[in-house]
C-alpha cells in the first residue's frame, strides 16, 4: 500500500504538535512491529492519554483482528501468530490513566484471504471475514475504525487515505474529542460518496480536550 507511510508520518507530526510523545514506525516486518508495540506498551503504562494509530493491512480470522507486518506470509492459521493481535493493543491501551484511543485505518481489502484459502484447501470452512471484526469497547476508550465492521476501506488516490485525511483535518481542533471523531466520520462518509462509513465507539465519561477549549467568548 502506498499511503500508510505517509499516513503514519503526518499523524505523528500532528500528535506531536498536540503534545504527545510519539513513536513513529513505518513499513515494519514482524520483528519491527513486535519491538514497536512493546515500546508502546511500556509508554502507555505511565501515560495520561494513550493513542494507537495504525494504517495498513489487517484482517480478521475467527472473529479475532490482526495487524499485518510487511513480510506477512500466511500458509495456514498457525502463521497468524506472527501478526499483532489487536486485542493485545487494546490491553496495552488500558494501562493509560485517563483516556485511551485506538484508531485502525486498516480495513483495506487484504491480499491474504485467497492465499490462505489455497493453502488450507477448499474442503475446510475458512473463518476469514471481510474487513475487521467488531470489538467491545472497554470503559474509558474511544475506538475508531476506518469503516464499519465487516466492510473494507479505501486506500485513496491522494497522499493519504480518506480516513487519515479527515483525521488530520480535525485532530488539532480545540474541540471535545468525541465531537472531533464524529466529524472525522462525517467527512469520510461524505468524501467517499457514502461508500465508507467509519465505525466509532465511545465509552468515556466526561469531556476531553487534546488542545484545550476553543475561546467562544464575544470580543
Amino acid at each position: 500500500l502506498p499511503n500508510p507511510p505517509n499516513d503514519a508520518k503526518a499523524v505523528a507530526a500532528a500528535l506531536t504538535r498536540s503534545g504527545f510523545d510519539t513513536i513513529l514506525a513505518t513499513d515494519l516486518d514482524e520483528r519491527g512491529m513486535e519491538d514497536a508495540t512493546i515500546k508502546f506498551a511500556r509508554e502507555a503504562r505511565t501515560a495520561d492519554v494513550a493513542l494507537f494509530y495504525y494504517s495498513g493491512h489487517a484482517l480478521q480470522f475467527n472473529g479475532v483482528n490482526y495487524l499485518a507486518p510487511v513480510d506477512t506470509v500466511l500458509r495456514d492459521e498457525s502463521d497468524l501468530r506472527r501478526m499483532t493481535r489487536v486485542d493485545d493493543i487494546v490491553a496495552d491501551l488500558q494501562e493509560a490513566k485517563s483516556l485511551r484511543i485506538l484508531v485502525l485505518d486498516s480495513c483495506r481489502d487484504d491480499p491474504f484471504a485467497e492465499q490462505m484459502r489455497r493453502s488450507i484447501g477448499k474442503s475446510r470452512a475458512l473463518p476469514l471475514g471481510r474487513g475487521l471484526a467488531k470489538i467491545d469497547t472497554p470503559q474509558g476508550m474511544i475506538m475508531a475504525f476506518a469503516t464499519q465492521a465487516g466492510h473494507t476501506a479505501e486506500d485513496g488516490d491522494g497522499v493519504n487515505s480518506p480516513y487519515t485525511t479527515a483525521f488530520l483535518k480535525h485532530i488539532e481542533e480545540k474541540r471535545e474529542i468525541g465531537t472531533i471523531f464524529r466529524e472525522v466520520s462525517e467527512d469520510v462518509y461524505e468524501t467517499t460518496k457514502h461508500a465508507q462509513l467509519p465505525e466509532l465507539s465511545l465509552s468515556i465519561i466526561g469531556r476531553f480536550f487534546l488542545r484545550g477549549k476553543e475561546d467562544t467568548s464575544a470580543n
